[in-house]
């Protein structure tokens, strides 16, 4: 199978996406999704609470905090194959058999993994420094590839 996605993507003249890009597409994400959380509580934030207090708030969000990375990264998968952070860095992600966008499916189980990947350290990003695809966990569970697409 690996040779046969390898000359599909050569065929189609498709380039695999770099780590550099995709750790560059990661942190634009995580910091994006961090904005948004200082938005939702900025008044908190600003309202003379202590670092305890900002602790103690945040820790409270943690469920919230995971739908709203679920949601991002899954609903502009979905729709349009990356994320803003892919999107800045130019690359795309797209199922490995049809080489089109992910399904719905693919980009929940994608954004789930990422989470899961998230919690273990990163490792699920450092896995796509060992693999000719550069696929993470969550592309070998969704079953898609990450591509440039400039």
């Amino acid at each position: 199978m690996k040779e046969d996605l390898l000359e599909r993507l050569e065929r189609e003249n498709i380039k695999i996406a770099s780590f550099s890009k995709r750790v560059i597409a990661y942190v634009i994400d995580d910091f994006i999704i961090t904005c948004i959380v200082f938005i939702i509580f900025y008044e908190k934030f600003t309202s003379g609470a202590d670092a305890v207090q900002i602790v103690r708030i945040l820790s409270n969000f943690w469920l919230g905090f995971l739908l709203l990375q679920f949601s991002y990264h899954a609903i502009f998968t979905y729709f349009y194959g990356a994320s803003l952070g892919k999107m800045a860095c130019k690359i795309l992600i797209l199922d490995e058999e049809l080489l089109d966008r992910p399904t719905l499916v693919q980009s929940c189980l994608r954004s789930a993994m990422r989470y899961l990947s998230n919690m273990a350290f990163f490792l699920g990003l450092v896995w796509a420094l060992g693999n000719v695809y550069r696929k993470t966990w969550q592309d070998y569970v969704a079953r898609t590839i990450v591509v440039d697409v400039a």
